[in-house]
């Protein structure tokens, strides 16, 4: 399993500027944004999901907002869409579900971002293990991740 060492060793090797930053166990948007002292808008959530073809969709979406299933397997053209289990989240990402950053995953994941999330600011997002959050600029996980915009959030 790959932890928030292998994250800052990615981003090291990468030269991106980030932030590791270690806080109390948070599982939701709203508790990681009062554990870190910034606005829910500032967080974004990993969100991994299968089609029924069986490819894996990485939702990077602001911890205020959701994703739109419906509109979103419409936009990618499949049946179906489900959120991916906790063993194909450590799968897939290497990482444990509820820890999964945006960037530096075991595989190459298809990766969706939210077109609300201004892409010059810095962004809170999983950190690679449970009290861990990375903070990175928007454009460097689109950069990173090879990213394309979505609509489909509510």
């Amino acid at each position: 399993m790959l932890t928030d060492i292998d994250l800052t060793e990615f981003l090291k090797s990468r030269r991106i500027e980030h932030n590791i930053i270690k806080h109390g166990y948070s599982y939701r948007a709203d508790e990681a944004s009062r554990e870190l002292g910034v606005g829910i808008n500032e967080i974004v959530k990993s969100v991994l999901f299968v089609t029924s073809e069986g490819t894996a969709v990485l939702v990077i979406v602001r911890g205020d907002k959701m994703v739109d299933q419906c509109r979103l397997a419409r936009e990618l053209g499949t049946r179906k869409l489900r959120l991916a289990s906790k063993e194909e989240v450590a799968r897939i990402s290497g990482y444990e579900a509820g820890t999964i950053p945006p960037v530096g995953h075991k595989n190459k994941i298809m990766t969706l971002i939210d077109y609300t999330i201004p892409t010059e600011n810095f962004v809170y997002a999983g950190g690679g293990a449970l009290g861990s959050s990375l903070k990175i600029r928007a454009k460097d996980i689109i950069s990173l991740q090879d990213a394309t915009f979505t609509k489909c959030v509510r």
